[in-house]
């Protein structure tokens, strides 16, 4: 059993406690026994939590970006998002995103999603139930809608989805606030709607700023969707919003210049 150890900020608007100690959670997704992370049986890890917040401390599922403090572990690992869930239904999302993370996904952590550290779990505050995951932090939810990205950061969170759809899972709620990106790099995130049994035939060629390929020799109808409809990378959607985005970017020019 591994413990995290959780050090909140001496100031801060969030959670008066200070600290709380977690207990890990054995993972199985099927017939999947693997596990993210592998630590030593009895290990404490330590997590100090960023006083800067992007997110609303007293929701029933906040997430907190954190650091791991003197693990040889984890060294290489700069920063983590500490996802918890205080009701008993957000847990057993919590407990389903987990095992996602330890199944399917566990040979796409660090490409398509985040990696994961585990799922701990224990009880605060006089016996409330609390679960947490530790993932690694990927950097912010993107800062504008999908088709107002440049075309090749499109393409990007495409491809991402497409590994995905290739693991046999469709991701349920795919959308803006569930995509992340730092220094130009993705990951998706929020498996707790995933769907299993997907079968993908695409093979991963979208062909932005094309004409539109017919959606039944695409081999995904799924993916066709989000690249015609969320992703807009086709032809004439790539013009159209090309010629909204000169318009914006002139509009807000000289406005800072009156």
């Amino acid at each position: 059993m591994v413990i995290l150890n959780v050090k909140f900020p001496e100031e801060w608007p969030g959670w008066k406690i200070r600290e709380c100690q977690l207990n890990s959670m054995p993972l199985a997704s099927g017939n999947c026994t693997r596990t993210s992370v592998t630590v030593p049986s009895e290990d404490v890890i330590t997590v100090k939590v960023d006083p800067n917040l992007d997110t609303d401390p007293f929701s029933d599922s906040p997430v907190f970006r954190g650091e791991f403090q003197e693990s040889v572990l984890f060294n290489n690992t700069p920063a983590v998002a500490l996802k918890f869930a205080m009701r008993d239904d957000l847990i057993d999302d919590l407990v389903k995103e987990a095992k996602i993370y330890s199944g399917p996904l566990a040979p796409l952590q660090g490409s398509a999603c985040p990696r994961s550290y585990g799922l701990y779990v224990g009880a605060i505050d006089g016996g409330m139930n609390i679960a947490c995951l530790v993932l690694e932090y990927c950097g912010r939810v993107l800062p504008m809608p999908f088709p107002l990205l440049p075309l090749d950061l499109r393409v990007k969170i495409l491809q991402r989805l497409g590994e995905i759809h290739r693991q046999g899972l469709l991701h349920g709620d795919f959308a803006e606030r569930n995509v992340l990106e730092k220094d130009g790099d993705v990951r998706l995130i929020d498996f707790d709607n995933a769907v299993f049994g997907h079968e993908c035939g695409c093979d991963m060629n979208f062909h932005p700023g094309e004409e539109a390929p017919e959606k039944a020799s695409f081999g995904c109808d799924r993916l066709w969707e989000v690249c015609k409809h969320a992703m807009q990378i086709w032809k004439w959607f790539v013009q159209f919003v090309t010629i909204i985005i000169i318009f914006y970017l002139t509009h807000n020019a000289q406005t800072q210049v009156s």
